[in-house]
C-alpha cells in the first residue's frame, strides 16, 4: 500500500521527513496572513446574490443602525425628565471626544420642518406632476376663483392661528401647491408621540425618548461597543444627579454588541469547561503528555492546512466560520486518535498503519465529499465552511497518515486493550478511566433480540414524528436578549406599530445606477409619485421645468397683474404676497442632487443608500392579495415577508439537499470502496436510521433546526460515516482473520463521541440561543450515532455474511 511504502521512505529519511514539513509549515503560515476575516451572520442565509440585497439595503432603510434611551418619566414632573435628558446630553457631549454621537435627538426641530416646507414652495417647479396641473388648470379656469380663494384667505388670517398661517398663505394665497406639501407629509412617518416642550416623550407621558445613529452600522461590534458605554457613562452621571430616572439604551447595535458579548462569554466558558475535561480524559485514558500533544497537534496542523490553503483562492473568510472549525475538528480528532489508540493494540507501527489506514481514508473521503456538498449552496458562509472543513480533514488525515506514525512512540504508554477484554498500559495498571471505557467497548449489543426489537418499535415512532420537524427561520429567536432588553423591545414596537388591522404590505421599489443622476433617472422612469416626485434627475427637472414654464406663460396676467389687483381690491398690501410673485416668475435651471439636502437630509434620509453603488427607494402599500401582481409589473421590487419566505423555503431545501446529496455520495463511495452492495448497506443503515431518531426526538422534544444549528447536519452525517466505517472494517478483519479489534474500535469511538459531548455539549450551559441550539442537536445526534454504529453493523454483518459462511 502506498502510505506503507510512504512510511518506510520517510523512515530511512529522516532529515528529508522533517524538512517537508518544516517547508510545508512555514509555507501554510505564510499564505494564512494573505487572509482578511469579516464578520457578517448574513453570510449564512441561503439567499441569492439579488435577495441579499435586497435584505442589506432593507437593512439600510428599517434603522437597524438607530439607537434609543428610553428615560422613565414622572407623569406629574416631566420637567425633572427633561432636565436629566439635558444634563445627559450634556454629559455625552463632553465625553465624546471622536464625535459618534453628534447626531444625537432630544427634541423635536419645528424650525426644521418649516424649512423643509419653504423648500419645497420655493422650489415647487422641480416638484409638480401632469396631475398637479391638471388641478391648477380646473381651479384657474374658474372665472371668480383668484378672488374668492382671497377671500377664503382673509378668514383664515382672521383665525386666532392665523399668524401660524400667515406664511404659508404669503408662499401660496390660491392653494396652488398645497396638494404637493400634503403628499409630502405622507411620505413621512405617522408621528405617534407626544411632544413637550419640544421634547419627545411617549403617549402616556411614561417615558421620553432620545434617539441616535451609530456610525458604525449593525455589524462592527467592537466600535458599537464603545459607543455603548459612552451612553452608559452618561446615564451613569445622570444618574448621580437624578437617582430616580432610570434610562435604558435600546436598538440593532446595542442588541448586536450583547450577542457578541455574550457569545464569547457562553464560549470562554463551555471551551474552559471542555478542554479541562478533554484533557483530563485523555491523560486518564493514554496517560501520555507525548500522545495528547501529538493528538492537538495533528488536528492543529489541518487547521492550518486548511487556513492556509484557503488563502490561494480566496481574499477573506468569515470569522463565524473559523469559529465553527471547533466542531469539525471534533471529526478530526478522530484521525490521530484512532492512529495512537491502534498503536496500542498494535504495536508494530507499520502493522498498525497498514491495518487502520484503510477505513481512516474511507471515512476521510465520504465525510469531505459530505462537506464538499456545501459548496454549491446560495449561502456564502456555508459554502466557506463545506471548503474549509474538507481541507481541515484533508489535511489531519495527510499528516496523520505521513508524519503521525513516526512521531508515536511505542514506548509512551499507549492504551492497550487486550484480546480477552483486559486492559493494560505497557505494563502499567489501567486508569479507572481506561478500565470503565474498556467494559463498555466489550458490551455486544447486537446479539439481544430484545433490544433490537425496542430499537425497530422506536424507529418506527420515530419515523412518525420526523416529518413534524420545523425550521425556524426567524433571525430574532436565535438573538440574545436581557428580560430587559426584550420588555423594553416589545414596549417600544408596541409603540410604533400600527393600530389599524389592514390588509395592506409594503412594497420596496428599488432603482440602483452607478452615479445618483442615473439612478434618480431610473426611479423617475417608474412613475410612483413617491421619492420620485421629489428627487428628480437632471433630465426630468428639464421637463418639469419645461412643463412649468408653459404653465406660468398660459397664466401670466392672471397671476400677476389681475391677481394684483384682486389683492388689493380685498385689502391686502402691495407686498403681502411678493414671495408668491418671486416663485412664479422666478428663473428655473436643473440641479445637482447636493441641492435638494434639505429633503434628503430630513425626509428622504433612509430612501437613498449608497455602496458599490446608488440605490434610490420608494415604498408602496400595497394589498396583500395583490402584492404579487404588482412586484410583477414593477422591476427591482421586493417585500420583507416574501424574502422571510424565500429564506425559510431556501433553508429547507438546502437542509434536504444536503441530506440527500450527503447520503448519495457516503453510499455510493462506500460501494466502490467495499466492492460490495452489502458491506455497503452495511455501513449506511445505520446512519439512515440514526438519521430519522435525530429527526424524531428533535420533534418530540421542540427543538428546531435554524439557520446555526442546521450545519450540523453535515457534521453529525460525517461523524456517523466514520464511526459506522470504523465498525465494519473491524467485522471485515475479524471475520477474515480471527483476531479480536471491535473492542478496540468501540473504544476509540466511545473516546472520540465523549470528547465530542465535552466539546459541544458543554455549550447546553450557554445562555445565547444559537449556542444552546447547537449543543441540544450535539446530544441528540452523536447519541444516536454512536449507538447505531455500535449496534447495526455487527447484527447486520452477521446476519448477511457470517450465516452465508462469507
Amino acid at each position: 500500500m502506498v502510505h506503507c511504502k510512504l512510511y518506510d521512505f520517510f523512515n530511512k529519511h529522516v532529515l528529508l521527513r522533517r524538512s517537508v514539513l518544516l517547508t510545508l509549515t512555514i509555507a501554510l503560515v505564510v499564505s494564512v496572513f494573505q487572509l482578511s476575516y469579516k464578520e457578517d451572520i448574513s453570510d449564512f442565509m441561503p439567499l441569492t446574490d439579488e435577495e441579499k440585497l435586497d435584505m442589506e439595503i432593507y437593512q439600510e432603510i428599517s434603522g437597524v443602525n438607530k439607537l434609543v434611551v428610553l428615560f422613565s418619566c414622572d407623569k406629574e414632573n416631566p420637567d425633572s425628565t427633561i432636565a436629566a435628558i439635558d444634563l445627559f446630553q450634556e454629559s455625552v457631549k463632553k465625553l465624546d471626544t471622536q464625535h459618534w454621537a453628534s447626531d444625537m435627538v432630544t427634541r423635536f426641530d419645528m424650525e426644521k420642518v418649516g424649512e423643509v416646507t419653504e423648500f419645497v414652495y420655493q422650489n415647487i417647479p422641480y416638484f409638480l406632476t401632469e396631475c398637479d396641473y391638471s388641478r391648477m388648470d380646473s381651479l384657474l379656469s374658474a372665472e371668480k376663483y383668484v378672488s374668492e380663494q382671497l377671500d377664503r384667505d382673509r378668514e383664515m388670517l382672521m383665525f386666532p392661528s392665523g399668524g401660524l398661517l400667515s406664511e404659508n398663505i404669503s408662499l401660496d394665497p390660491l392653494n396652488l401647491f398645497t396638494p404637493v406639501l400634503s403628499k409630502l407629509q405622507g411620505l413621512q412617518q405617522e408621528n405617534k408621540f407626544e411632544m413637550y416642550d419640544g421634547y419627545i416623550f411617549t403617549p402616556d407621558m411614561s417615558r421620553a425618548i432620545v434617539m441616535l445613529s451609530s456610525p458604525f452600522g449593525n455589524s462592527e461590534t467592537d466600535k458599537n461597543s464603545q459607543l455603548l458605554q459612552l451612553l452608559t457613562s452618561g446615564i451613569e452621571q445622570m444618574n448621580a444627579r437624578y437617582p430616580n430616572i432610570e434610562a435604558h439604551v435600546l436598538g440593532g447595535p446595542q442588541i448586536a454588541v450583547g450577542n457578541a458579548q455574550q457569545i464569547k462569554h457562553d464560549s470562554i466558558l463551555a471551551v474552559s469547561l471542555a478542554v479541562v475535561l478533554i484533557l483530563a480524559l485523555l491523560f486518564f485514558s493514554f496517560r501520555s503528555l507525548r500522545n495528547i500533544l501529538l493528538i492537538a497537534f495533528s488536528i492543529g496542523w489541518g487547521w492550518l492546512f486548511a487556513l492556509g490553503a484557503l488563502a490561494l483562492f480566496h481574499d477573506n473568510i468569515s470569522i463565524i466560520v473559523v469559529g465553527i472549525s471547533s466542531v469539525i475538528l471534533g471529526i478530526a480528532l478522530n484521525y490521530p486518535l484512532h492512529l495512537i489508540a491502534h498503536i496500542g493494540h498494535e504495536t508494530n507501527i507499520r502493522q498498525a498503519l497498514k491495518e487502520i489506514s484503510a477505513p481512516l481514508l474511507v471515512g476521510n473521503i465520504t465525510t469531505v465529499g459530505a462537506f464538499l456538498a456545501l459548496v454549491p449552496l446560495n449561502s456564502v458562509a456555508l459554502r466557506d465552511l463545506g471548503l474549509f472543513a474538507s481541507l481541515l480533514l484533508i489535511g489531519t488525515i495527510f499528516y496523520v497518515l505521513v508524519f503521525l506514525p513516526h512521531q508515536v512512540k511505542v514506548g509512551d504508554r499507549c492504551l492497550v486493550i487486550g484480546d480477552s477484554g483486559q486492559n493494560n498500559t505497557n505494563h502499567q495498571h489501567p486508569s479507572f478511566v481506561t478500565h470503565f471505557l474498556s467494559r463498555i467497548s466489550h458490551i455486544q449489543l447486537d446479539n439481544k433480540p430484545w433490544l433490537v426489537c425496542i430499537v425497530i418499535i422506536l424507529t418506527l415512532v420515530f419515523g412518525w414524528f420526523s416529518f413534524q420537524v420545523e425550521f425556524d427561520s426567524n433571525l430574532a429567536n436565535i438573538n440574545y436578549m436581557t428580560d430587559e432588553q426584550r420588555a423594553d423591545m416589545d414596549y417600544f414596537q408596541k409603540l410604533t406599530a400600527d393600530d389599524t388591522v389592514s390588509t395592506k404590505r409594503t412594497l420596496y421599489v428599488v432603482s440602483s445606477a452607478p452615479t445618483i443622476d442615473a439612478a434618480l433617472d431610473s426611479c423617475n422612469n417608474k412613475k410612483i409619485n413617491g421619492v420620485s416626485q421629489f428627487l428628480a434627475s437632471k433630465s426630468m427637472q428639464k421637463e418639469r421645468i419645461i412643463r412649468w414654464n408653459e404653465f406660468v406663460s398660459k397664466y401670466h396676467d392672471l397671476l400677476n397683474a389681475q391677481f394684483a389687483k384682486a389683492a388689493k381690491a380685498k385689502g391686502f398690501s402691495a407686498d403681502a404676497f411678493s414671495d408668491f410673485q418671486q416663485i412664479i416668475n422666478g428663473n428655473y435651471e436643473p440641479r445637482e442632487f447636493g441641492y435638494f439636502a434639505p429633503l434628503t437630509s430630513t425626509v428622504f434620509d433612509g430612501n437613498i443608500v449608497k455602496q458599490h453603488q446608488y440605490f434610490v427607494v420608494d415604498k408602496l402599500s400595497v394589498e396583500a392579495s395583490e402584492i404579487e401582481s404588482v412586484k410583477s409589473r414593477i422591476p427591482g421590487s421586493f417585500d420583507i415577508e416574501s424574502l422571510n419566505s424565500s429564506l425559510a423555503n431556501s433553508l429547507s431545501d438546502n437542509f434536504n439537499y444536503i441530506g440527500w446529496s450527503c447520503s448519495l455520495i457516503v453510499f455510493f463511495f462506500l460501494w466502490f470502496s467495499f466492492r460490495k452492495l452489502g458491506l455497503a448497506i452495511i455501513s449506511f443503515v445505520p446512519m439512515a436510521i440514526s438519521w430519522v431518531w435525530i429527526l424524531g426526538l428533535m420533534a418530540i422534544l421542540g427543538i428546531k433546526f435554524n439557520i446555526v444549528n442546521v450545519i450540523l447536519a453535515t457534521f453529525i452525517f460525517g461523524q456517523g460515516d466514520d464511526y459506522t466505517i470504523f465498525m465494519t472494517e473491524g467485522c471485515i478483519y475479524e471475520h477474515k482473520t480471527g483476531k479480536p479489534i471491535l473492542a478496540s474500535y468501540k473504544h476509540s469511538i466511545l473516546l472520540s463521541a465523549i470528547i465530542m459531548f465535552i466539546g459541544i455539549g458543554t455549550l447546553i450551559v450557554a445562555k445565547h440561543p444559537a449556542l444552546h441550539s447547537l449543543a441540544e442537536i450535539t446530544i441528540v445526534g452523536m447519541s444516536s450515532v454512536v449507538f447505531m454504529s455500535w449496534l447495526i453493523p455487527p447484527l447486520l454483518f452477521r446476519l448477511i455474511y457470517k450465516k452465508k459462511g462469507e
